[in-house]
């Protein structure tokens, strides 16, 4: 830390009393700290510094020097106050931020895991009904382009116009039904969410050590969320072809022979991960973007009255990233629901189920023919709906864990 001179000298090195010079210079050194280039031991000494600075210029405006004040001076004072609050929240925000990554991958990734199986076991009936909206609609479409009874215009209006209804949501096992496909769900998200969450705290890491991309700390959310999810994929969409199977009437061996096993299932399920990178990615990146950067600019422009480390504040701010996610990523999630139940909608409309899958490109035509571009956005009330509270869940346990491993920031004289 280069403070100035005079402060550099004082026999408490830190610690000043009664001197408001002195404390403003501090000030100004402090503001002129680059924490992103701080190593460990310099951060916890600029916040040791900043601690005792913030401390000591609230004890002035309590002081008769501080009474004597012209309003003028005084509100100069209490900006400055309110300055080095805000340096206190940064370097102490670094030093978090250095000892989470100094955690070991079994706290960071088990702590992914824990918070993942808390989350999806939470939200899964609003997945299912998603799930079972898309489904039916495509039913409908099959079952209605098989009939030669209506014209071309008037299938379309039936299609367009149908929207699936409660008790056929839920079917005959009513709302217990809703929770078919837990334990696929549970093994879809778990391994593959302690992957991306481990995965993109180590890019983030490494991102942050680049000098051309420490200035722009939302670009290095999205690169590392996106990075995180890509490898994470590879393993959900096994599993998310099995669940989608199961919440739509199959049992699990049937969904593993129909949605994986066979050549044709395999075949499909690899064309669906191509298109599935296409939702994953950034749906990945903007919802730790999103939560990172409020967090951040909660600190910036700091807003005593909310703690970015809080856990209502990374409640609201994890939900508001799942939500953007969920729903810029909606289309994307139709194309691939529709072609991972291909297979079944043949055999239920009475096709051969191993006829030739479409392509996506063939897919999202259906989808525009069957209801235009609303039928790309089928399910995102539910799916923001599931993805809110599912992240605001997720993060919130993941941090809670992560900083329950975290040794408290106790640094005094």
């Amino acid at each position: 830390l280069k403070l100035d001179e005079k402060a550099r000298n004082r026999k408490a090195s830190v610690l000043t009393r009664g001197n408001i010079d002195l404390l403003l210079q501090e000030l100004n050194a402090l503001e002129a700290v680059n924490e992103e280039a701080l190593e460990q031991v310099d951060a916890e000494l600029a916040l040791l510094a900043a601690k005792n600075l913030e401390g000591q210029l609230s004890e002035y405006t309590e002081t008769d020097a501080y009474a004597n004040l012209s309003d003028q001076k005084k509100r100069l004072v209490d900006k400055r106050s309110n300055e080095a609050s805000l340096q206190r929240r940064l370097k102490e925000r670094k030093v978090i931020f250095g000892r989470l990554a100094a955690q070991g991958p079994v706290v960071v990734y088990g702590a992914a895991f824990v918070a993942s199986i808390v989350s999806n076991a939470t939200m899964h009936p609003l997945d299912t009904i998603k799930v079972r909206k898309i489904s039916l609609r495509q039913k409908k479409s099959k079952e209605v382009g098989a009939s030669v009874d209506l014209s071309v215009d008037e299938s379309a209006d039936e299609i367009r116009g149908y929207d699936p209804t409660w008790d056929e949501i839920v079917g005959e096992g009513g709302v217990v039904s809703l929770y078919d496909g837990l334990s696929s769900n549970l093994f879809k998200e778990g391994i593959p969410l302690a992957l991306y969450l481990g995965l993109y705290e180590y890019a983030k890491d490494i991102l942050l050590q680049v000098d051309v991309m420490r200035p722009h700390p939302i670009v290095i959310y999205l690169i590392a969320g996106g990075f995180g999810e890509f490898f994470a994929s590879i393993l959900r969409l096994p599993a998310e072809a099995v669940k989608n199977g199961t919440q739509i009437g199959m049992s699990i061996p049937e969904a593993l022979e129909t949605n994986v096993l066979s050549p044709a299932a395999r075949k499909n399920l690899f064309k669906c991960w191509k298109v599935a990178l296409l939702r994953d990615i950034p749906f990945g990146g903007i919802q730790l973007a999103v939560f990172e950067y409020l967090k951040l600019l909660l600190v910036v422009a700091s807003i005593q009255a909310l703690d970015p480390d809080a856990p209502l504040t990374e409640a609201l701010f994890g939900a508001f990233g799942g939500m953007c996610g969920a729903f810029f990523t909606t289309p994307v999630d139709v194309v691939i629901t529709r072609m991972i139940n291909e297979r079944k909608s043949n055999a239920d409309a009475g096709l051969p189920e191993d006829a030739q899958g479409t392509s996506p490109i063939d897919t999202a035509l259906g989808v525009y023919s069957d209801s235009g571009l609303p039928g790309f956005f089928v399910g995102a009330k539910e799916r923001v709906l599931y993805w809110g509270p599912a992240i605001s869940i997720f993060l919130t346990v993941y941090c809670r864990i992560r900083q329950y491993y975290l040794p408290d920031i106790d640094i005094s004289i």
